[in-house]
């Protein structure tokens, strides 16, 4: 895809966010700077056509927070993708003004930083995913991951903030529509 058809595509009122874009240097498949370049030029693309953005990053927490800051488009809305920081880099985002989306990794019993992450961001600025096909949700991990499954991430964030699960779901799926403008 080129700029040119991703900005002609994202002037579509069905298109509500341009996403998912970031860095990923898990896999290292893309130099990092070429990645660098596509991501500032996609955030571009974000601020002409005034859509939130959302965000990948594996491993490459501190370029991605460089590369937000430089474009300083928290006021359109950035929504940190299936966010697996520290709290200490949620915190940072939050001051911002960015949404933490939280999925599958927060039911896995080993998921202290997650854990950890989902107990201290405000509920106004509280996404959940399922990032399907991946990273599925206990009692089905190991299996491939599907859209109704999202509702363990709502129940488990639940069971660790003390809420019901109606009252996640409810603030989640509020904040959704707040953040990409839907009635």
């Amino acid at each position: 895809l080129t700029l040119g058809l991703l900005r002609s595509l994202s002037r579509d009122k069905k298109v509500r966010a341009i996403g998912e874009i970031g860095l990923d240097y898990y896999y290292d498949n893309s130099p990092r700077e070429v990645q660098k370049i596509w991501f500032r030029r996609q955030l571009q693309l974000a601020a002409e056509v005034n859509l939130p953005v959302i965000i990948h990053d594996r491993d490459a927490h501190q370029d991605v927070m460089t590369i937000l800051d430089e474009a300083d488009h928290y006021d359109i809305g950035v929504i940190l993708h299936c966010f697996l920081g520290s709290v200490e880099l949620a915190k940072e985002y939050l001051k911002r003004g960015a949404y933490i989306s939280l999925a599958g990794p927060v039911t896995f019993k080993n998921a202290r930083k997650t854990v950890e992450v989902a107990e201290m961001v405000p509920m106004d600025r509280l996404l959940i995913e399922t990032d399907s096909p991946y990273l599925t949700p206990v009692p089905f991990r190991g299996k491939r991951n599907e859209p109704l499954y999202v509702k363990h991430v709502a129940e488990r964030i639940a069971e660790i903030r003390g809420f019901d699960t109606e009252y996640v779901a409810k603030k989640t799926l509020e904040n959704a529509k707040r953040v990409f403008s839907i009635e």
